[in-house]
């Protein structure tokens, strides 16, 4: 069972011009709600355990770190007290990385967190969209984050915004992580505007980064350095007969559950708005938060119906495309595929059959 918790709500210290949750707090009837309060942390906690023997929490925003440390020492505490020996909890966090320090990472460490910090390749390319609020750029500080993360061994990896800029820079954005140390990459196609005023990523653009940073991954693995693309390693792994693990993959909603500060619960992070709502996790149990959801048709009219997928040679490995990037004329990126997967596809299939025969990816 994954539970998604927003300690801070949409809270942000940063500004970023992209950012696909503050447009959606934006269009709701309340933008942001106060830091998540004892009573939801307990009844997310104890409702979770009750439902699951092995429960990820995964905690975002806004910027969860706004909550404070304290707040999420509270929230270990109480799980680890609640939850029985044999069940099992994984713990992960994603940031900006503004705020990171030894006494965070410290608390990273000892709980096993797996942490993403967001990072858009380099300070450059990190500073034209990820800027404080007063207008300032982030890049050189959260570089400075993920410095001390890497010399205090926390388990981390980066996520990239991937925008127009990025797809003209994508050897810079991957010369920079690597050669910094950087070798756990994932990759998210910038998401447009719930008015879809403006784009920061063309198909064209996404299919010029795919191709480049696909070449730069297959000769890394052919030369036997290991970089994780999440993207690329579920490829691999979805020919290799494995169900992908990332669910904007799957061609289908998956059952997951989003926690905002004031309990609210909603299907996804990318669909917390006020029509999407299933309940509240102070008074609902999570068999009536499902029925809500069946009610929605949330998971059952995700698949894509728009784009003849079924007639697509790529579906096994496109499924269509996340519901997110969809508009009523079909799958945004759906051009980008067509043209992706027949560029890379032979190399795809050869770096699985020797990852099947026991090299690592």
């Amino acid at each position: 069972m994954t539970v998604m918790v927003k300690p801070a709500s949409s809270a942000c210290n940063l500004a970023c011009d992209y950012c696909f949750y503050l447009d959606t707090a934006a269009h709701r009837k309340t933008a942001a709600w106060p830091v998540m309060a004892r009573a939801v942390v307990e009844a997310t906690i104890t409702k979770s355990l009750d439902e699951a023997d092995h429960v990820s929490f995964v905690f975002q925003g806004g910027e969860p770190s706004l909550a404070g440390l304290a707040f999420f020492e509270h929230f270990v505490a109480t799980a680890m007290a609640y939850k029985a020996p044999e069940q099992t909890i994984h713990w992960a966090f994603q940031t900006n990385g503004l705020l990171l320090d030894r006494q965070w990472a410290a608390f990273f460490k000892t709980h096993g967190f797996l942490v993403g910090i967001s990072f858009d390749g380099s300070a450059r390319l990190h500073d034209i969209h990820r800027i404080r609020r007063t207008g300032e750029g982030s890049g050189r500080a959260v570089a400075r984050s993920i410095a001390m993360a890497q010399e205090e061994g926390v388990a981390f990896n980066t996520l990239s915004v991937v925008t127009d800029q990025m797809a003209d820079n994508t050897a810079h954005t991957w010369q920079w992580l690597t050669e910094h140390g950087l070798y756990y990459h994932q990759y998210i196609p910038c998401i447009d505007p719930i008015e879809h005023g403006s784009s920061f990523l063309s198909p064209a653009s996404y299919t010029r980064f795919l191709k480049e940073s696909f070449d730069l991954w297959y000769r890394s693995f052919m030369d036997g350095q290991q970089v994780s693309v999440r993207f690329f390693d579920n490829i691999v792994g979805m020919i290799l007969g494995l169900e992908p693990e990332s669910c904007d993959m799957a061609g289908v909603c998956s059952v997951s559950y989003v926690v905002e500060s004031n309990g609210n619960i909603y299907p996804c992070d990318f669909y917390c708005d006020d029509d999407k709502r299933l309940g509240n996790i102070l008074t609902d149990s999570y068999e009536q938060l499902d029925q809500v959801r069946d009610r929605l048709r949330f998971i059952e009219d995700s698949p894509n119906t728009i784009d003849g997928c079924d007639h697509c040679q790529w579906r096994a490995l496109c499924r269509g495309g996340c519901k997110r990037y969809r508009t009523d004329s079909g799958y945004r990126f759906c051009s980008s595929m067509k043209e992706f997967f027949p560029y890379s596809i032979g190399r795809f299939e050869q770096v699985a059959r020797l990852v099947a025969g026991g090299r690592k990816r």
